[in-house]
C-alpha cells in the first residue's frame, strides 16, 4: 500500500469518526433543539462574539508574525496575513492539522526558518494545552491531583528547559539566524493566554444568554473544548469537541442542546469563517505551493537524521 493511499484512508477514517461522533451527539440531544437554541441567540450577542473572534485572530496573527520574524530573515506583512488565513483551511484538510505546514510556502524567501517557526507555533499550542488541561482536571478530579500536578510540572519543565536545548549546534544547523529562544518562549505564552481567555469569554457570553454559568466554570470548560484537537481521532476535533462540551458543561447543569449549539457556533466563528477566507487565498496562490509536501518531508527527514 503506497504512502499516499495510507494517508487518504487515514483522512477518510478520521473524517468518518468525527462526523459519526457529531451525528451521534446530535441524535442524542435532538438536532431540532440545537437549531432552536442557535436561532434564539440575540443579534447583539452574535455581533459581540464576532468582535471577540476578530480580537482572538489578531492575537494569533501577532504570534505567527512574531515567530516568523524571530526565525526568518525575510517576511512581508501581506504574505504573513495570507499564510495565516490559509493555515485555517489547511488545518481542516488532514487529521491532526498536518497540512497546515503548507502555509509557509505562501511566504517568500528561504523556508528553513519559517518551517521552524511553524514547528514552534504547534509546539507551544500543544504544550500550553497539556499544562492548562492538567490544571483544569485538578479542579474537576481532585482525587487525581498528584498525577495531574506531575504532568503539569513536566510541561513547565519542558517549557523552561527546551530553550537551552535549542541553542545546541544540532538545532542551530536548521536556523536561518540566531534565535533568542527565551524571548520566543516568554512572548508565546504572553500571546497565547489572551487568546484563550477570549475564547472563554465567548463561551461565557453565549451561555449567559441561555444557561446560568460562572466565569470560572466557563474558563474550566473552555480549557477542555480548546484542547479537543489533542485527541487525534478526527479532523480538528470534529465531534470530539461537541461531546466534551456536553459532558463538562453538563457538570454545571447546562442543557446538552445548549452545549452542542455553543460549541458549533464558536467553532464556526473562530475557525470555519477564517478558513473560508483561507480557501480563497489558497486557490489564488496555488502556484506558490509547488512541491510543498515533498519539501516538508525532506526537511523533517534531515531533522530526524540529525538525532
Amino acid at each position: 500500500m503506497t504512502e499516499r493511499l495510507k494517508s487518504s484512508l487515514l483522512f477518510l477514517i478520521k473524517y468518518a469518526i468525527g462526523l459519526g461522533l457529531l451525528f451521534w451527539i446530535l441524535h442524542r440531544v435532538d438536532a431540532h433543539r440545537v437549531w432552536a437554541t442557535l436561532r434564539s441567540i440575540p443579534a447583539g450577542t452574535l455581533f459581540v462574539l464576532e468582535l471577540l473572534s476578530l480580537c482572538g485572530l489578531l492575537f494569533q496573527f501577532i504570534l505567527w508574525r512574531f515567530l516568523v520574524s524571530q526565525h526568518s530573515e525575510r517576511h512581508d506583512i501581506r504574505d504573513l496575513l495570507a499564510s495565516f488565513l490559509a493555515g485555517f483551511a489547511f488545518r481542516l484538510m488532514l487529521p491532526g492539522g498536518h497540512a497546515e505546514v503548507s502555509k509557509v510556502f505562501l511566504l517568500k524567501g528561504r523556508r528553513r526558518g519559517k518551517v521552524m517557526a511553524f514547528g514552534a507555533e504547534k509546539f507551544f499550542q500543544t504544550l500550553f494545552k497539556i499544562i492548562f488541561i492538567s490544571l483544569a482536571l485538578m479542579v474537576i478530579y481532585p482525587q487525581k491531583k498528584l498525577l495531574l500536578i506531575t504532568l503539569s510540572l513536566a510541561g513547565v519543565f519542558v517549557f523552561l528547559f527546551l530553550p537551552h536545548l535549542l541553542h545546541t549546534e544540532k538545532w542551530q544547523n536548521f536556523q536561518e539566524k540566531e534565535v533568542a529562544y527565551h524571548r520566543v518562549f516568554r512572548w508565546s505564552l504572553m500571546l497565547t493566554i489572551p487568546g484563550f481567555l477570549i475564547i472563554a469569554g465567548q463561551y461565557y457570553l453565549l451561555l449567559l444568554n441561555m444557561a446560568p454559568i460562572k466565569w470560572t466554570e466557563a474558563v474550566l470548560v473552555t480549557t477542555f473544548i480548546w484542547g479537543a484537537g489533542l485527541i487525534p481521532i478526527s479532523i480538528s476535533g470534529l465531534g470530539v469537541r461537541e461531546n466534551l462540551a456536553v459532558y463538562f458543561l453538563g457538570l454545571y447543569n447546562v442543557p446538552s442542546a445548549t452545549a452542542v449549539g455553543a460549541s458549533l457556533l464558536i467553532f464556526t466563528i473562530n475557525v470555519i469563517v477564517p478558513a473560508i477566507a483561507g480557501v480563497i487565498i489558497i486557490i489564488r496562490r496555488r502556484h506558490q505551493l509547488g512541491n510543498a509536501r515533498g519539501e516538508v518531508y525532506s526537511f523533517f527527514n534531515r531533522v530526524l537524521r540529525k538525532k
